[in-house]
């Protein structure tokens, strides 16, 4: 979702310092600091699609859903990013405005040139925090969900739905939630979507 900066390695409280009064946003992770640049209308799309889907299923209960101006602070990675969408049922979380810390699941969708950073040095930051449960990745160019769920035992583990008839049930703690597919994708134009996807790639566009 970002492109590093090329500057010397700084704390969290400089960087949400400098984060205040920054043009634009950028996520930290363990001294560097990564620029926001964009998104694509696809993206924008299938993150609104979650958003609702989510923000349906959580009504009457304590838990919020955020898109991606809220921060997620992951202290024990020394990090900070913007997910696209996540989920908190924290009392704690509730109490605070600038950041929350106690995600119960995560939502990036993906794009091919940040999809390496999103599943690799970000996904294991997600893992750190303790409260999470759940890591969705969502293709652009294909209708394609995976889910990553931490069982009892703290291992990992992936399921996936493709297709525009599948649901995915995705297991976040004592918590499930549905992702059907075409809810999802709704009003994404495939073709469209793989156009975008090239070109942000080719130029560096975040997402």
């Amino acid at each position: 979702m970002a492109a590093v900066l090329s500057q010397p390695l700084f704390s969290y409280a400089d960087y949400l310092a400098w984060e205040a009064s920054a043009p634009v946003r950028h996520e930290y992770l363990d001294g560097e600091v990564f620029a926001m640049t964009g998104t694509t209308t696809t993206h924008n799309v299938i993150s609104g699609n979650v958003y609702l889907a989510l923000r349906q299923q959580i009504r009457g209960t304590p838990c919020r859903v955020y898109m991606a101006d809220v921060r997620l602070r992951v202290e024990a990675a020394n990090a900070g990013f913007y997910p696209d969408v996540f989920v908190t049922c924290s009392a704690a979380d509730a109490a605070r405005h600038n950041e929350q810390e106690d995600a119960l699941m995560v939502v990036e969708v993906l794009l091919p040139s940040t999809e390496g950073r999103d599943r690799g040095a970000k996904f294991a930051a997600y893992r750190q925090l303790p409260t999470l449960h759940a890591v969705v990745f969502i293709a652009q160019d294909e209708p394609l969900v995976e889910a990553y769920t931490r069982g009892a035992a703290g291992v990992w583990t992936l399921h996936e739905a493709r297709g525009l008839t599948a649901t995915l049930p995705v297991q976040a703690g004592e918590r499930t939630f549905a992702l059907p597919l075409a809810e999802v994708y709704a009003d994404v134009d495939f073709s469209a979507a793989k156009a975008d996807a090239a070109a942000a790639a080719s130029s560096g566009t975040s997402a």
